[in-house]
């Protein structure tokens, strides 16, 4: 499979398109789904700084693609962290039962993890973007952050793991039909990722997550067709 510039901004026209597509969608339910009818948008605009990623690195730029990885990290470190997590959350309806509110809760701790795991890592990067390299290897992009101090604590799962098991684990565990399927689709997506582009793993999966993201399209459009007149 080969990734380039060309890829990444069809794949940016085609979520945007598709994305204002699901946006209407969304205006006939719930305020809640607005969220999820964003991702492809939002996706769209990831792949943009990709492209302009693959641009700098055509033209020998290395240097000069740093600021727009930064661009591509806001959303791979920071954005999906929280804004995935907490759709779910809204998405997930009221209720009275132990299960749904155990089930609630977790899905809320990811979403509030998330956002402090994101800023924190976000933050650091904004602060050194010395740090960030951006290579190409075997036709993705490898993104390399080299922070000159470790951290005394030891994880039981990588952060890579924790990153993964953040954003999949609300949507797995979501009473919503559809919230479900993505997870399973993003999943599956993630474990592709890690043993065939290991290497480049945040890029490709975010790359794949995109291209999934248009299920979603499909879950708008079904929503909305179910429920013509919008609730609040």
């Amino acid at each position: 499979m080969c990734f380039s510039a060309s890829v990444s901004y069809s794949a940016a026209a085609v979520l945007a398109g598709t994305g204002v597509f699901a946006v209407r969608q969304a205006g006939r339910l719930p305020r809640a789904y607005l969220m999820w009818a964003l991702v492809p948008v939002l996706f769209g605009a990831q792949q943009a700084c990709e492209g302009l990623v693959w641009t700098q690195l055509d033209a020998g730029e290395a240097a000069a693609a740093v600021p727009y990885a930064l661009g591509f990290h806001f959303f791979s470190h920071f954005l999906w962290l929280w804004w995935l997590p907490l759709g779910s959350y809204l998405a997930e309806p009221a209720s009275t039962g132990r299960t749904g509110k155990i089930r609630k809760g977790i899905i809320g701790g990811c979403a509030i993890f998330g956002a402090f795991a994101g800023t924190l890592v976000y933050a650091v990067m904004l602060l050194h973007p010395g740090w960030m390299s951006v290579a190409v290897r075997e036709h993705s992009i490898y993104y390399d952050y080299s922070v000159p101090w470790h951290s005394p604590l030891h994880l039981p799962v990588t952060p890579a793991a924790l990153y993964a098991l953040t954003i999949l684990v609300p949507l797995l565990i979501s009473s919503h039909k559809h919230v479900r399927i993505f997870g399973v689709l993003a999943m599956l997506s993630s474990v592709l990722a890690s043993e065939a582009y290991g290497y480049a793993y945040v890029s490709v999966w975010c790359f794949f997550a995109a291209v999934l993201s248009l299920y979603i399209v499909y879950m708008m459009r079904r929503l909305a067709v179910s429920a013509p007149v919008r609730g609040g």
